[in-house]
């Protein structure tokens, strides 16, 4: 049974920085019956309605003059979790090489047209897309009333129902399934799929359930020769990055990362993950320029931070170009004018280009006026600008304050080699290689001690303690996964003895949340949370 579309029931935006063409749009949409269409003249602009307002439809041109493109616009737009999975985005270009763009994304529009094109033809991509939208309405729903299985159930029903949808309800499926920890059942799905056609979705999912899985020497096969073979996929050199990465071979994750940079020069999460990989192997050089592209791309954009020019001026310091890190600093006062967390960034890095100046005084006032700020404000801080604030304290002469970011920084981290060895090159670059390496291994030993203590407790029976002790880690150090795990499984161990609790479930839960924010790929996070489905299962209670 083909469906009829409802097109007086919903609400288009086009965007288009030229007049004519929003005019025209909306005229051939109005022939449709589309009866609710509003315009916007650049990615900004739609920002700001989609935020107002749903749409059904958001059909945006690719080039939309100075700022964001339509590419930036979408990738944005779902980034910031601002159009559900039913919202369509068409994309009409002028450009017949697109293809190769939309190949690349890593966030794909659901259709795009090239201009010149026909109201037919416009019409007729609209009603496939929406049909096929409507296929996986309910499954959709379910995603995003976190009901997880029924959804996956809801998956093998439209296998059953609409076999053309095969492929597609399959890459959900294993999706769905990797995001509670079933990587064997994933792995299935996705070596079905390359079994009939080794299309890159597939191998690029069958090896990131591999690298869940503890085997990252597998993945990395995989993923060599799904960029060899499929240059333009870039979602795969990022995962080959982090492959990388984990196998302590940052130099080469920094050369694949460059790779991808070389091809698609314009994606700013790849470029920031760039610099900070760069940051970390001392290559000054290519952290600025990851960093410098960064400020530049950015200016336009929803996903700009006023720590992007903070780390471009903290790589400029540390090449001793301090006049150009002067100038950044200026420049990011400019961006970002009373904007607290912007001139706490910058002054902390200004204490850095002051200490590296041998203006002791001046890196004191600077360090001291950035302490008072964050204590005034409260403000967050990412692992970088954390280390960045240690390494100003401490080059300033307040070694209490320096010394007590770090140990906090390796208690709340103290599983992630790579943090730890930055944490001990800090102390190393400050020519006291000895006093960082005993602060990283007491902080080590504390957390561990704290943790392995609550662990005998359960053990020993006294969930109740365990509970107790852990949840007062998990206040102090609210990003230690670890300790986020152990208390969300001692909470689940409390139900699984005295049946379910909706209180102990939400707290469970909530640490949970955190674990997998901090750390999606965590080892133990699939196995409490498949822990929290089955209590759930077991109890008749809708997860």
């Amino acid at each position: 049974m083909v469906l009829d579309i409802d097109y007086p029931g919903k609400h288009v935006l086009v965007v288009d920085d030229h007049p004519g063409m929003r005019a025209s749009i909306r005229a051939t949409l109005g022939n449709f019956g589309v009866v609710r269409t509003d315009l916007a003249n650049n990615a900004q602009e739609a920002t700001r309605r989609v935020r107002q307002e749903p749409y059904d439809i958001i059909i945006s041109d690719y080039h939309l003059g100075e700022g964001r493109d339509g590419q930036q616009l979408l990738e944005e737009l779902r980034h910031a979790r601002l159009i559900p999975p039913s919202t369509v985005f068409l994309m009409v270009t002028a450009e017949a090489g697109y293809e190769k763009v939309m190949t690349a994304a890593e966030v794909a529009p659901d259709d795009y047209l090239i201009k010149p094109f026909t109201a037919e033809l416009l019409h007729q991509r609209l009603n496939r897309i929406l049909r096929r939208k409507a296929a996986f309405a309910a499954i959709h729903q379910a995603m995003n009333a976190g009901k997880v299985e029924q959804a996956v159930t809801l998956c093998d029903q439209l296998i059953a129902e609409q076999p053309a949808l095969t492929v597609e309800a399959i890459r959900l499926k294993a999706e769905l399934l990797s995001s509670i920890g079933q990587f064997e059942h994933a792995q299935r799905l996705y070596e079905q799929v390359i079994a009939l056609r080794p299309l890159p979705w597939a191998r690029l999912g069958l090896a990131k359930t591999l690298m869940r899985q503890g085997q990252t020497r597998e993945a990395e096969t995989l993923l060599q020769a799904l960029t060899a073979e499929a240059p333009d996929y870039l979602a795969a050199y990022d995962l080959l990055a982090r492959v990388q990465s984990l196998l302590n071979r940052p130099r080469e994750a920094q050369e694949t990362l460059q790779r991808a940079v070389r091809r698609s020069p314009n994606t700013l999460p790849r470029l920031k993950n760039l610099g900070e990989v760069a940051f970390a192997n001392r290559d000054y050089a290519v952290a600025e320029q990851a960093y410098a592209a960064v400020v530049e791309k950015g200016v336009h954009s929803a996903l700009r931070s006023p720590g992007d020019h903070a780390r471009l001026a903290r790589a400029q310091v540390d090449q001793n170009k301090l006049t150009q890190a002067g100038a950044t600093l200026k420049a990011l006062r400019a961006h970002y004018p009373n904007d607290p967390k912007a001139e706490f960034a910058a002054l902390v890095v200004e204490s850095l280009k002051e200490t590296r100046a041998g203006h002791a005084e001046a890196a004191a006032a600077a360090v001291d006026k950035a302490l008072t700020l964050n204590e005034a404000h409260g403000l967050a801080h990412d692992e970088a600008m954390t280390l960045d604030l240690a390494r100003a304290c401490l080059g300033a002469g307040r070694e209490d304050q320096g010394k007590r970011l770090v140990t906090t920084l390796v208690h709340s981290n103290h599983e992630d080699g790579a943090l730890l060895d930055k944490a001990r090159n800090l102390f190393a670059e400050l020519g006291r290689p000895e006093d960082g390496e005993q602060l990283v291994r007491d902080s080590i030993q504390a957390a561990v001690t704290l943790n392995n203590r609550a662990v005998r407790m359960a053990q020993q029976g006294d969930i109740d303690g365990a509970v107790e002790l852990l949840e007062e880690a998990a206040g102090d150090l609210p990003d230690n996964v670890l300790i986020r795990l152990n208390t969300a499984h001692a909470l689940l161990t409390l139900i699984q003895q005295r049946g379910w609790d909706a209180h102990l479930a939400a707290r469970a839960r909530d640490h949970l949340n955190q674990a997998k924010q901090r750390n999606a790929e965590h080892p133990k996070l699939a196995k409490v949370i498949g822990l929290f489905r089955d209590l759930a299962k077991q109890h008749g209670v809708m997860n």
